[in-house]
């Protein structure tokens, strides 16, 4: 079996080809129109409802838009004695804070009938499942959680009320989140238990439509909680390479998107134009990741009638093996920000569109910059990154004002400063060109997550390439690449601008993952990248080095001078000291007094190699 697997590795890795996080921070993985996904891994135990044992915030997000929900992916820690049973009668309960209102929602077990008293008024302020305030339920060790939101600012703690209050026993993990931007006007949860067999593309595995609700409306997206049933012989990491697929069809609109494990980094070509309609992790058809064998994906739909297609065509292609379970879907009506495609004004023949990206100018000149991130994410991301770039629009957020010339690391959800200095580089045409760090505090991190150059060249029209790449940690060549792996061009990544990667351990591919290519000591003192650039229509220009001229006059002054009268000579430069120091300084006149310095200085040398003549004689 594990020969199997190697097998099915070595297949799909000549597809892989995973996305770089560009957010920069822990938490973020993915953005996508509507949706943004983010990573949490937060474990709770018995905290009762004094104190939240977690709090998400609308800090983490990179954009300040209305939330309409957020889809928490949750795994059920319960049974710790083996009896599974227990799971259905383990409460829990959150609640919402934003502005001066506090709405109290609860989830957990299928038998938690009752509600939770959070102001001590001797009134439940939720009422358990089937009521209003209920928001998700635990099945197969697993619990999608849809927490209604509708607002930019916002705050969820979590609290961990289970009947099993010993403090030191895991009850359930939050390992991910997805926010929907837009508004949200209500959900409404579906008991599904349907298990998923290897299908391939070729026939749908389930289907889910608006037949299935009982609440009509404009549903903006739909919410599946999902449990895992591989491995099948017990290696964990089969999930990891296991894809899966959705495909939404509404009127006359079929899109397709993708799920499964963290590895899934190719797509799938659904509709046989030898062109993949998918992109796998990272990429805007990616709905969820599964981790500790839950799953939670949230299907953009935005329609009232509509179908949902879910396909199993993971590389485990036995038809009696279990791959997945899909516990229940909830259905978001409202709508979502980005989601909808709006009417489109029919544009004058006359006018010309202007692109957001500019067009490539051979002539022209640019920049690039050091990308890098270590292993616990202090960072300095790409020049175009839309949330910590040089002009992120999540810089404003944070106490520390905008860092991108600096390096950004993280305390909780803060963005702290860490010491750096980077030297950037104009790219005046065709030539080689070196970028570094120096002066830095990576504090204590033993590996880097990424190590790349990023450009504000257009990467539209692939008009330069980068070569004899070099990557110079404390002042030694480790790893020199003949042609850079440039993203958006050697892999599937949505690129405005050149980057040019040497690690990253997302990148399996192209540069080995978290083996990277090339061993190295974590570096202390200096990290640099040089580079040569091609393709413009003029070459760099070597600047020649002056020579200082003051060098003659030095060598003169070393002559001994010991008779002279230094009068003139003092007068002169009191002279030339003024004439700096006055705003309205003529050149002219100053050239002048340099040339007399000169001519003086000249007299003075002459007058005392005839005194020491006379004094011989």
């Amino acid at each position: 079996m594990k020969a199997r697997k190697k097998l099915f590795k070595m297949l799909f890795a000549v597809a892989l080809s995973l996305l770089f996080i560009s957010g920069g921070k822990i938490t973020v993985n993915a953005e996508v129109a509507g949706r943004e996904m983010l990573q949490i891994n937060e474990t709770l135990s018995f905290t009762g409802l004094g104190t939240p044992g977690y709090t998400f915030e609308s800090s983490m997000l990179s954009k300040q838009e209305t939330v309409g929900v957020m889809v928490f992916n949750i795994s059920i820690d319960l049974p710790t004695e083996g009896d599974p049973s227990w799971n259905d009668w383990c409460g829990e309960a959150l609640a919402v804070r934003a502005g001066d209102t506090t709405k109290y929602y609860d989830f957990g077990g299928a038998q938690v009938s009752w509600g939770v008293d959070f102001d001590g008024d001797e009134n439940a302020d939720t009422g358990g499942v089937g009521s209003e305030s209920w928001i998700g339920t635990a099945a197969n060790g697993t619990c999608t959680v849809v927490v209604p939101v509708n607002a930019a600012e916002f705050a969820i703690d979590f609290y961990d009320n289970c009947w099993e209050n010993a403090t030191d026993i895991p009850h359930y993990t939050i390992n991910s989140a997805t926010a929907v931007y837009g508004s949200v006007e209500a959900t409404e949860q579906v008991a599904v238990g349907q298990e998923i067999t290897f299908t391939g593309a070729g026939d749908p595995a389930y289907t889910f439509s608006n037949s299935n609700l009982s609440t009509s409306g404009n549903v903006a997206a739909v919410a599946f909680n999902i449990s895992i049933a591989l491995p099948a012989e017990g290696d964990p990491s089969w999930n990891d390479w296991c894809g899966q697929l959705a495909a939404v069809k509404a009127g006359d609109t079929v899109k397709y998107y993708d799920f499964g494990g963290a590895q899934v980094g190719w797509g799938v070509d659904m509709d046989g134009d030898d062109n993949a309609d998918t992109g796998g992790v990272g990429t805007e058809s990616w709905v969820g990741t599964a981790e500790n064998g839950s799953l939670s994906i949230v299907v953009p739909v935005n329609a009232e009638e509509f179908t949902i297609n879910l396909y199993d065509n993971c590389w485990e292609n036995a038809t009696d093996v279990t791959h997945l379970v899909i516990n229940s879907a909830t259905a978001i009506f409202g709508s979502v920000a980005g989601g909808t495609e709006e009417p489109v004004e029919e544009t004058p023949e006359e006018v010309e569109v202007v692109p957001e990206t500019p067009v490539f100018d051979p002539n022209g000149v640019y920049k690039a910059y050091l990308g890098i991130q270590t292993q616990n994410y202090i960072f300095r991301n790409a020049w175009a990154d839309e949330s910590f770039g040089a002009n992120g629009t999540s810089w404003e957020k944070n106490d520390i004002g905008n860092n991108f010339n600096g390096l950004t690391g993280w305390d909780g959800a803060d963005a702290v400063k860490y010491d750096g200095t980077f030297t950037d580089v104009e790219i005046k045409g065709n030539g080689t060109y070196r970028v570094s760090l120096t002066d830095f505090d990576f504090g204590g991190d033993e590996s880097l997550n990424l190590l790349f150059l990023s450009t504000d060249i257009p990467i539209e029209g692939n008009h330069v390439s980068f070569t004899n790449v070099k990557v110079i940690l404390n002042g030694s060549t480790k790893y020199t690449f003949e042609n850079g792996v440039i993203p958006g061009i050697d892999s599937r990544d949505d690129k405005e601008y050149y980057e040019v990667h040497c690690i990253n351990i997302w990148n399996t591919e192209q540069l080995g993952g978290k083996d990277g290519l090339f061993g190295y000591v974590m570096p202390n003192k200096s990290v640099e990248i040089e580079f040569t650039v091609s393709g413009f229509a003029y070459d760099k220009v070597e600047e020649p080095v002056e020579e200082p001229v003051e060098e003659v006059v030095e060598e003169d002054k070393e002559e001994p001078v010991e008779e002279v009268e230094d009068e003139p000579v003092e007068t002169v430069s009191e002279d030339v000291e003024e004439a700096a120091e006055d705003k309205d300084t003529n050149w002219l006149l100053i050239a002048g007094i340099v040339v007399a310095v000169i001519v003086i200085a000249v007299v003075v040398v002459l007058v005392i190699k005839n005194k020491g003549k006379e004094s011989q004689e």
